[in-house]
């Protein structure tokens, strides 16, 4: 019996099982083979590899009482056992006040390119090897030190539901971040790497590495920064971070909650023409990429934003319902506390179209401005306004003159839908960001943005 044979059986099971029991049960069944590399000090110190199979079930009971559990399993006693549970649990919740229906017919699934990788078992092999020369890198541009870490996985899942729609996937994701050091740590630089496919993308991991001991060494004798209004160019990292935040609260739930600044926004003006973004689960290569969302829905491109105007929000089925739209085939299972999921709207890939002007191109410039290489510990004042914070952590720079000046302990302060429509000009190097500052993958370009408001990062 092969491995899709056996998550196959498990989640038929569960539904067989529990469609009688209940108005309605979706069934996935994931197995993962995860491998990672941890190193520090310039030297791998953990190595480990783990395997998990795990049975996550939605339910709907008496007509509106919804739940959600996440189990490991390995027999159909545990799966039984799952849904016996979910079931006595759901039933002595309340209605559920987010819940509107599901997806119940069955359609074709578009197919994806380049999701597996068919050498990655051998390319884990390999990855010690890989890490070091990555670490070789970062240290032969400058770097004292050098840490982060690869983490590589391998998925394979079955979804059933009992109104129909069923189907498999599988697939491969590989991130990498390193972090260069000097002897003081203020003096650091970053690297990124992430992807489908870990065997064809060893030129770009060696190439973080290089970025992150170039990024150090140039940021030593960094002096503090005056506070005040600069032009920012942020490269992708930070761009995903603080810009592709707004794209990905075109979510209703989140609209509902008061969790974001883009309610009464449809139809509005709010970047400027040159600006167009998806939420794309089809995109190659993107890590969240999919052929079905958590109900079975087919998977899609939905372009959020045309020509900077605001056009559309993600929807599940429930959403759709409420809004009287279609679904865009968004649901997922979020988790909105500890232990607590629920089938929401969820966004796949952010996907931004590329620009047309070289990084040389953006930071000629005239006007007082800051270049930012990475940011850590974005914190929202206000989500329905906008106003937030973030700090760049490692190398950062002051433009002038034709020179780039090291800079720290910077904050930038402002409002994310006024940087937004104040997009200057996008770079020609889009690529995909994710990491724990971003945990949605974010396929976005170097932005330079007009008028940004810096303070210092003490205040």
């Amino acid at each position: 019996m092969t491995n899709t044979d056996n998550l196959k059986n498990l989640t038929d099971y569960a539904i067989d099982y529990g469609k009688s029991k209940t108005d309605a049960i979706i069934a996935r069944t994931v197995q993962t083979k995860n491998s990672q590399i941890r190193f520090s000090q310039s030297s791998i110190d953990i190595s480990k590899r783990w395997d998990a199979l795990q049975l996550e079930l939605f339910v709907v009971v008496k007509g509106a009482k919804t739940g959600t559990i996440e189990r490991p399993v390995s027999s159909k006693d545990d799966v039984k056992k799952a849904v016996d549970d979910v079931i006595a649990f759901t039933e002595i919740l309340p209605d559920s006040m987010f819940f509107a229906g599901l997806e119940d017919k069955i359609q074709p699934y578009p197919e994806l390119k380049e999701q597996y990788d068919s050498k990655i078992d051998s390319f884990v092999e390999k990855a010690p090897e890989v890490v070091n020369s990555v670490v070789d890198q970062a240290t032969q541009e400058g770097a004292i030190r050098v840490a982060g870490a690869l983490m590589i996985t391998k998925r394979n899942s079955v979804f059933h539901s009992s109104l129909g729609p069923e189907g498999a996937s599988k697939g491969t994701t590989f991130d990498l971040n390193v972090r260069a050091l000097q002897d003081d740590l203020d003096y650091s630089g970053q690297g990124l790497e992430c992807g489908t496919m870990p065997s064809k993308s060893e030129k770009g991991m060696l190439e973080a590495g290089t970025k992150a001991g170039r990024l150090s060494k140039l940021s030593l004798g960094a002096v503090q920064g005056k506070p005040g209004a600069y032009d920012l160019v942020l490269t992708p990292t930070v761009a995903a971070n603080v810009i592709g935040t707004i794209p990905e609260l075109a979510n209703p739930f989140l609209i509902m909650i008061g969790m974001s600044p883009l309610k009464d926004r449809m139809g509005e003006q709010i970047a400027p023409e040159f600006i167009s973004v998806y939420d794309d689960s089809l995109f190659n290569g993107g890590l969240n990429s999919t052929t079905f969302d958590w109900e079975g829905t087919p998977g899609r491109t939905t372009k959020i934003i045309d020509q900077g105007v605001l056009k559309s929000l993600i929807h599940n089925t429930t959403t759709a319902k409420m809004y009287d739209t279609e679904t865009t085939g968004s649901s997922e299972m979020m988790e909105i506390g500890d232990g607590m999921k629920m089938l929401l709207p969820g966004a796949s890939n952010i996907v931004f179209e590329n620009g047309d002007h070289t990084i040389d191109e953006l930071l000629d410039v005239s006007r007082p401005t800051i270049y930012v290489t990475c940011n850590w510990y974005s914190r929202f004042q206000n989500y329905q306004t906008g106003e937030f914070s973030t700090i760049p952590r490692d190398a950062m720079f002051l433009v002038e003159k034709g020179e780039m000046k090291p800079i720290k302990n910077m904050r930038i302060s402002d409002n994310t839908m006024r940087m937004f429509s104040n997009i200057d000009a996008l770079g020609n190097d889009r690529t995909q960001v994710f990491w724990w500052e971003v945990t949605t993958p974010t396929v976005i370009p170097t932005m330079r943005i007009r008028d940004c408001r810096m303070t210092a990062a003490t205040q």
